[in-house]
C-alpha cells in the first residue's frame, strides 16, 4: 500500500501542470504556475507557443526578431510604406501614422499633411506639436518620426534615459523600460520597473505588477518558472509562494514544491483554450472576457480586441459546458495582473499595445 502511495503521488506532481519542474513551459505544453515558458516560448491561453519568428506570436513585452515588430500579437515585417512601425515609430524616413507607415511624399492618413522626414506638414516631428489623431471618440496626442514622442502637446526626443517613451510606450535602449508615467528608465532591479517580456535582470526577483520585487520567500511572488524557496510551492491561484505543509488556495496542502490541483474534474477535456487578438492603440478596442477554469466556475479575466467578442463568447460557452460541477465555492476572478478582486472591480486597458486586465 505504501508503495501505491508513492505512485500515486509521483503521478500527481507529474500531471500537476502548477509544478515548475514538471510537464510546464515547453513548446506546445502548458505555461507554467506564473504564466511563463521556456526561452523562447509565449504564454497565450494557457499553453507555451513558439514566439519572435516571422508569423509567430510576440514573444512576452511584445518583442520580435530583427525587423519585425509586434501587430496583433504577431510578428511581421515593419519599416516600410504599408508595413506596421518598427520600434521608436522607425518607418525610413517616412512617417509612422496610426502604427502603419506612411511613404514620404504621401499624405498622412486621417491627420492631413504632407509627410517630410517624419513629419506630416505642421506635427509629428521633433520641436513640432504633436499631432491629433482621431478615433473611437477619444483624440490621440501622437508624434511620427522616428525617434520623437509625445509629452505635454510637444514631440520631443525619446526613448533614451529619462526621455519620455516612444511610440507602443517602448524605449530605444536595452536595459531600459517604460515606467508608468511614460519616462524611460533603467530597468531590471529592485524596485525598478520590469524589463520587456516582464522579465528582472537579477536572481531572486520577479515582475510583480510592473516591478521588480523580492520573489520565492513565503508570501512573496513566486519566482520565474513558478519557483519558490525551501520546499515551498507557487500557488496557481495567487501566483505566490506558500510554505511546504500550508495549505494552498485549491484546499491541498504544499508538499515536494507542489500545490495539488483543487479537484479532478477540470475543464476542456483534455484540449486548449483558444487563443484571441489581443492587440490595440486605444482602451476603447479593448473589451474583457471572462473564462472559467475549474468545475467550481472560476474565472480568469482576459483583455481581448473587441472584434474578438462574439467569437470568444462562442468558444467559452463550449469550453464551460465541459466543466461540469464539483459542489466547491468559486475563487474570486483573476486579473491578468496576477490579482484576484470582485468582477466590477476587474478593467481592461491598452497597455503597451495589448488589452490586459486589472483589478482596481
Amino acid at each position: 500500500m505504501r508503495v501505491l502511495g508513492v505512485l500515486v503521488a509521483l503521478l500527481i506532481a507529474g500531471c500537476t501542470t502548477d509544478n515548475a519542474f514538471y510537464n510546464c513551459g515547453d513548446p506546445g505544453g502548458p505555461c507554467c504556475a506564473d504564466n511563463t515558458c521556456k526561452s523562447g516560448n509565449v504564454c497565450s491561453g494557457g499553453s507555451c507557443q513558439t514566439c519572435g519568428g516571422a508569423g509567430q506570436a510576440c514573444c512576452s513585452g511584445r518583442q520580435c526578431g530583427g525587423g519585425m515588430a509586434c501587430a496583433n500579437n504577431l510578428c511581421v515585417a515593419c519599416g516600410a510604406p504599408g508595413q506596421t512601425c518598427c520600434a521608436g515609430n522607425g518607418c525610413g524616413g517616412g512617417c509612422c501614422v496610426n502604427q502603419i507607415c506612411t511613404m514620404s511624399g504621401s499624405t498622412c492618413p486621417t491627420l492631413g499633411g504632407a509627410c517630410s522626414n517624419g513629419s506630416c506638414g505642421t506635427c509629428g516631428a521633433v520641436g513640432q506639436p504633436c499631432c491629433v489623431e482621431p478615433g473611437g471618440g477619444n483624440n490621440r496626442m501622437v508624434c511620427t518620426a522616428q525617434g520623437a514622442g509625445c509629452s505635454n502637446g510637444q514631440c520631443v526626443a525619446c526613448g533614451d534615459a529619462g526621455q519620455t517613451c516612444c511610440g507602443q510606450r517602448s524605449c530605444s535602449n536595452s536595459g531600459f523600460a517604460c515606467t508608468q508615467a511614460n519616462v524611460c528608465a533603467q530597468c531590471g532591479g529592485a524596485g525598478q520597473p520590469c524589463c520587456a517580456g516582464a522579465s528582472c535582470l537579477a536572481s531572486g526577483l520577479a515582475c510583480n505588477d510592473g516591478v521588480c520585487a523580492q520573489c520565492g520567500g513565503t508570501g512573496q511572488v513566486c519566482c520565474a518558472g513558478a519557483a519558490c524557496g525551501s520546499g515551498g510551492c507557487c500557488d496557481p491561484d495567487k501566483v505566490t509562494c506558500v510554505a511546504s505543509g500550508a495549505a494552498c488556495s485549491g484546499g491541498g496542502m504544499c508538499a515536494n514544491n507542489v500545490c495539488p490541483p483543487a479537484n479532478n474534474n477540470t475543464c476542456g477535456a483534455g484540449g486548449v483554450f483558444p487563443t484571441f487578438v489581443k492587440g490595440c492603440t486605444l482602451a476603447d478596442n479593448c473589451v474583457i472576457g471572462f473564462h472559467q477554469t475549474d468545475c467550481c466556475g472560476s474565472l480568469n479575466a482576459i483583455g481581448i480586441n473587441h472584434s474578438e467578442r462574439m467569437t470568444f463568447d462562442t468558444a467559452e460557452a463550449a469550453w464551460a459546458a465541459t466543466c461540469g460541477a464539483c459542489g466547491c465555492a468559486a475563487r474570486q476572478p483573476r486579473a491578468e495582473d496576477g490579482k484576484m478582486c470582485a468582477q466590477a472591480n476587474i478593467t481592461v486597458r491598452c497597455d503597451n499595445g495589448m488589452c490586459t486586465t486589472r483589478c482596481n
